[in-house]
C-alpha cells in the first residue's frame, strides 16, 4: 500500500478546531456592545470587546509543552513569539489549546479571565525561560505579560465541540432545541469560512472580513423566527401537504416578496393582533394583502409577519 498524504485532512482539522473556537467566544460575547471578530486577520482570530482588543492564536497540537511554545521552526517565530507579534502592548493575547502537557500545566497560575471564564497564566519561572531562549526585548517582556493560555473545553475533534457549542447554546439561553442549534452552527461556520478567505492587501480588507455583532444577533433572531413559524404553522387547521408548500415558499420570502411583507406590516393593528389566535391573527393578516398571491403563499407571508411583529 502507498503512503497516504493526510496533510490536507490535519490542516482542515486545525481549522475546524479553529471555528469551534471563534465560535465559543461568540456564544458567550455577541451581545455586548462593540463586539465583533475578525478570523484569519493579524492572528487566527481578533476579538474588540469592551474597548479591549485580544489576539488568539489557536493550536491543536496534542501535548503541547514549554519547549514547544518556544520553538522556532525553520527559522520561523515560535507561537509564543507569534502571539506578541500584532497590535499594542496593552492588548490582550491569548493561546487556544485543547492539550497540554501536564508538566508544563502544573506550572502554570489560573486566574480569571474576561474573554474566557479561566485563563492560565505563566510563573516567573517560565517567563525568564522564554525572555533568556528567546532574546525577548523590552516591548516583547511587557507583551507576555498580557499573554494567557485558554484550555478549551472541547478537544480538536469536530463532534465534540459541536456537541459542547450546542450546551453552551442551551446554557445561555439562546436555544432549546437541537435543530435550532445545529443550523445557527452552520451559518456561523459558514460566514467565518467566507471572511477567512478574504485576502488583506489593505486596511479596507480588514474591514471586510468583519464579523459584526449585529450580524450575529440577527442569526439567532432568524432562527428563532424560522422554529415560530413552524410552531405557528402547525397551529393552522390545513392539511400537511399544504404545510409542507408553506414551509418550502417561506425559503424564498427574504429575496422575493420583502417589500410585499412590509407593506403588509404597515397597515396592522398590532393590538388587535396581540388578541386573537394564531388561526385569527393570520386570517386577519392574510386580508391586509392587496395584491393577488396563491393561498400558499399569503400564508406564508402572514405568517412571517406575525413572527417579525413578535419581535417588537
Amino acid at each position: 500500500m502507498s503512503a497516504i498524504d493526510n496533510g490536507g485532512a490535519i490542516a482542515i482539522k486545525g481549522f475546524n478546531y479553529q471555528k469551534a473556537s471563534i465560535i465559543h467566544v461568540i456564544i458567550h460575547h455577541f451581545e455586548k456592545k462593540n463586539f465583533k471578530v475578525i478570523p484569519e486577520s493579524k492572528e487566527d482570530f481578533e476579538i474588540h470587546l469592551d474597548n479591549e482588543i485580544y489576539y488568539v492564536q489557536v493550536k491543536g497540537t496534542k501535548k503541547l509543552s514549554i519547549g514547544k511554545l518556544k520553538s522556532k521552526t525553520s527559522g520561523k517565530a515560535s507561537i509564543v513569539e507569534k502571539n506578541m507579534l500584532p497590535g499594542e502592548d496593552s492588548d490582550k493575547r491569548k493561546i487556544f489549546l485543547w492539550d497540554l502537557a501536564n508538566t508544563t500545566k502544573s506550572e502554570l497560575i489560573k486566574r480569571n479571565g474576561t474573554l474566557v471564564s479561566t485563563v492560565l497564566g505563566f510563573s516567573v519561572e517560565q517567563k525568564q525561560d522564554f525572555i533568556s531562549s528567546l532574546n525577548l526585548d523590552e516591548n516583547q517582556k511587557n507583551r507576555l505579560n498580557n499573554q494567557f493560555i485558554y484550555i478549551t473545553p472541547f478537544s480538536n475533534d469536530l463532534d465534540s465541540a459541536l456537541t459542547v457549542l450546542k450546551g453552551e447554546m442551551v446554557t445561555e439561553n439562546l436555544l432549546v432545541t437541537n435543530e435550532r442549534a445545529r443550523v445557527v452552527l452552520g451559518e456561523l461556520s459558514l460566514e467565518i469560512d467566507q471572511k477567512s478567505e478574504i485576502i488583506i492587501q489593505t486596511d479596507n480588507d480588514i474591514e471586510r472580513k468583519v464579523i459584526q455583532g449585529d450580524y450575529l444577533r440577527r442569526v439567532f433572531a432568524n432562527v428563532q423566527q424560522k422554529e415560530m413559524f413552524d410552531e405557528v404553522l402547525n397551529n393552522l387547521s390545513i392539511n400537511t401537504i399544504m404545510k409542507r408548500k408553506i414551509r418550502n415558499i417561506k425559503l424564498h420570502i427574504p429575496l422575493l416578496h420583502q417589500n410585499l411583507k412590509e407593506e403588509i406590516k404597515q397597515q396592522v393593528d398590532i393590538n388587535l393582533i396581540m388578541n386573537s389566535t394564531d388561526e385569527e391573527a393570520i386570517g386577519y393578516l392574510r386580508g391586509l394583502i392587496a395584491t393577488e398571491v396563491d393561498t400558499e403563499l399569503s400564508i406564508a407571508l402572514a405568517i412571517d409577519c406575525f413572527c417579525e411583529l413578535g419581535e417588537v
